[in-house]
Parts: structure tokens; sequence; C-alpha cells
């Protein structure tokens, strides 16, 4: 029988056990998950939700970099740079530096950005951190813009 093979496109609560883009061998299944060996080395069943069928490239964060200077502006644009060599781009702020940003006068007096990443602080490693959590959990594709 030839071995199946699946690609990890979320980790969620499998951190332990998956890494976003690995390839993992199909070792049985039933109708709604896949018993794999995980990173862990250990035979682990998870939701097939997690996976896409095949040996497929999922695009992976490689790089970012603030482009804008933090200290001058409340939502700093980052640029994105995945394996497949697409770039991308987005916003992040705090939220101390979005209610400063919403005490200016503003017309309208609202916005709708779904490109807006808020973070706790704006040091290299809070920032680093929630990219990788939303890349690793395939939601950073949907919360930045293509750069063009």
């Amino acid at each position: 029988m030839e071995e199946r093979l699946i690609t990890c496109r979320v980790v969620g609560v499998y951190g332990h056990a998956l890494t976003r883009g690995n390839k993992y061998i199909i070792i049985n299944e039933d109708e709604d998950k896949y018993r794999i060996t995980g990173n862990h080395g250990k035979a682990i069943w998870i939701c097939k939700g997690y996976f896409i069928e095949g040996n497929i490239e999922v695009p992976i964060l490689v790089t970012w970099k603030i482009d804008d200077d933090i200290n001058i502006f409340d939502l700093a644009e980052i640029t994105l740079t995945f394996s497949n060599g697409s770039k991308r781009w987005c916003l992040v702020t705090t939220p101390e530096r979005l209610v400063k940003h919403f005490n200016k006068e503003m017309e309208p007096p609202g916005m709708n950005i779904r490109h807006l990443i808020i973070t706790k602080t704006m040091n290299h490693g809070d920032i680093e951190k929630t990219l990788l959590y939303l890349d690793s959990n395939d939601e950073l594709i949907e919360a930045s813009k293509p750069l063009e």
C-alpha cells in the first residue's frame, strides 16, 4: 500500500506535535480524524481540518520588518515575506496606541481595518510571537494584504 501524505495547515493546540507546512504520513484514519506520528515521535489522532491532503507547499512566514518609525506612528506598517517569495503587509499597534489614535479628530469617527494586528507592546519579541502564532494557525494571510 502506498503511503498517503497530508500537509499541516493549522497547528492549533497541537504545537507539541505539529508544525505548519510539515508533511505527515497517514497511519490510520476514520471519518473525521487522521492518525499520524507527530513531531514528538508519538502517534496521535488529529482532526482532518488541520490538514490538506497531499504534499502541498504552504506559504510560511520567513521574515518580517517594521517599515515605519514606531515612535511617530500609532499604526505601524509591517512587511511580511513568505517561503513562496510572496510579500504582504499589515498594520500593527497596541491597545494604548489605538486609544491615542481615536482621541484625535477623525472623520468619519470610526474605521474597519481587517489587516490590523494588535499586540501588547511594540517590542520586537511581542510582535514576532504574535506573527508566528497567527502564521502557525493559518491566520496571517487573512490578517494582511498583498504587497503590490
